[in-house]
């Protein structure tokens, strides 16, 4: 598939995970999307939603104007090894992440593509459930079966909110507080 084919186009997009998405494309290169969103993949933009080409199964030009509208955003975060596999494994279903400017315009019925930080590049795509807000990590782990955020039984003895601090300052933790996002694999309760 050419994406660059599809840029200015009205497009029907099919995306791997079964989600129909129409609207005018943007082709974007791999240099461009290698500078502007961290990842060396070419890919087609609608409006503000980037599908790389991994993301698409089939794309085909419209007649006329689109006909769905976009009903779910696509985003995407970066997990550490261990996280990942949890997630993977359905032992890991809270995602904690400062609750910024980018965390915030996420919605419930959302779709997160969580990218494992290996050099394989493991790809998993989540749908959002629930978006659960807190001042602070400590409020979030009293209020929270730690379990749901990935630690295990040996892990959740010595388990702290401090051990956010290896990724969010204290500064911008009370900054912007923190937010909790509870994920299943698309379509499931």
């Amino acid at each position: 598939m050419e994406l660059r084919a599809y840029d200015g186009k009205n497009v029907h997009i099919t995306t791997v995970w079964g989600e129909v998405f129409e609207g005018e494309a943007v082709y974007d290169s791999e240099d461009y999307c290698e500078s502007e969103y961290g990842w060396a993949e070419e890919s087609l933009n609608l409006e503000h939603w980037v599908f790389r080409r991994s993301d698409i199964a089939s794309a085909e030009v419209m007649e006329g104007e689109p006909r769905i509208w976009l009903s779910r955003r696509m985003h995407t975060m970066h997990l550490v090894p261990s996280a990942f596999d949890r997630m993977e494994d359905g032992k890991k279903t809270i995602e904690l992440r400062l609750n910024d400017p980018k965390r915030r315009e996420i919605r419930v019925g959302d779709m997160i593509r969580f990218e494992g930080v290996e050099e394989d590049w493991d790809v998993l795509h989540m749908e959002v459930k629930e978006l659960l807000p807190f001042p602070s990590f400590k409020e979030l782990y009293a209020a929270l079966p730690l379990s749901e955020m990935g630690y295990s039984p040996e892990e959740e003895k010595t388990a702290s909110p401090a051990d956010m601090d290896r990724y969010y300052t204290p500064e911008d933790q009370a900054r912007w507080g923190v937010l909790a996002i509870r994920v299943a694999e698309p379509d499931s309760d």
